[in-house]
């Protein structure tokens, strides 16, 4: 409904994903000023307005794979942003170095999410079944909302092992899921 209701103004598909880039991180200002409900709700904007961008490009043809590339690294880069202003709001509430390591685990888990489904594609390798990983939340769209629900709720230790927790299992269900197919095409 917002593609639609964007598409007569006829925007550049580029430049609505650097709104949404920059509504992502004013999202992870205002998780790390611990403003979790203004904050999780931009989380959510910045999720929605990401998807509004690729409809814009399909719907007026201007589909380009320079646009698919700087969508994916700003995406890349929102979802760092976000994941440091929620470990930054964790680490207000305690000193706890497990913080530390969620936010590592949780970026480096939404990286190699998107990476490995990247490399997969190029290596002309049998697409995994993303079916399991939505279920988990282990995609973007999925990880956004568990940001968002967490930051709503003021739970951002808690929203951060979820994260790490759904992008690593997504992974490992990915992996196996190529791993079998090569298997059965043998």
């Amino acid at each position: 409904r917002v593609s639609m209701a964007v598409a007569p103004l006829r925007p550049s598909p580029d430049v609505v994903s650097i709104v949404a880039l920059v509504l992502g991180i004013t999202a992870a200002v205002l998780l790390g000023m611990e403003r979790g409900i203004l904050g999780g709700i931009l989380v959510h904007l910045t999720s929605v307005i990401d998807g509004v961008d690729g409809e814009i490009a399909r719907l007026h043809l201007r589909a380009r794979p320079a646009g698919a590339l700087l969508d994916g690294v700003l995406d890349r880069l929102a979802d760092a942003v976000i994941l440091a202003g929620l470990g930054v709001w964790a680490l207000e509430g305690s000193s706890d170095p497990a913080a530390v390591v969620l936010v590592v685990g949780a970026t480096a888990g939404a990286m190699l999410q998107m990476a490995s489904k990247d490399r997969i594609a190029a290596l002309g390798l049998p697409p995994a079944s993303e079916r399991a990983s939505g279920w988990l939340l282990g995609g973007r769209d999925g990880r956004l909302l568990l940001v968002a629900a967490g930051a709503l709720v003021g739970r951002p230790m808690i929203t951060l092992a979820a994260v790490t927790v759904t992008s690593f299992l997504s992974l490992g269900l990915r992996m196996l899921s190529v791993r079998a197919a090569l298997r059965r095409s043998a």
